[in-house]
């Protein structure tokens, strides 16, 4: 049976994403409990490689600011001003993939 996401393999009720929220701001080598029913719960594979989260977050920013800094002529400061923004549209973005991505495993102990 396939699980969906951040689906408890033990209880089979979705895991909050307070929780999950672990896997973004500390990377996936943890172990979490279900707040559900205290199991210990490990990824069964990382949801989004990291390589591939580096080079979104170099596109997501750099190019953004090269095209406002040299096609639009914008000063220094408001182009790195929008390439931010556009570079936190990424991460929101990034963040989204990893939430869909998990999938739980009872971790070994």
């Amino acid at each position: 049976m396939e699980l969906k996401a951040r689906e408890c393999p033990h209880c089979h009720r979705l895991v909050s994403m307070k929780v999950c929220s672990k896997y973004i701001l500390c990377g996936t080598a943890y172990t979490v409990c279900c707040n559900h029913c205290n199991t210990e719960l490990a990824l069964v594979k990382q949801p989004v490689p990291f390589q591939c989260c580096m080079f979104a977050g170099f596109l997501s920013t750099v190019i953004p600011a090269e095209y406002f800094l040299y096609v639009q002529n914008l000063g220094l400061a408001r182009s790195l001003l929008y390439a931010a923004l556009i570079g936190l549209l990424g991460v929101g973005i990034v963040s989204i993939l990893v939430l869909k991505g998990i999938r739980f495993k009872i971790a070994d102990i």
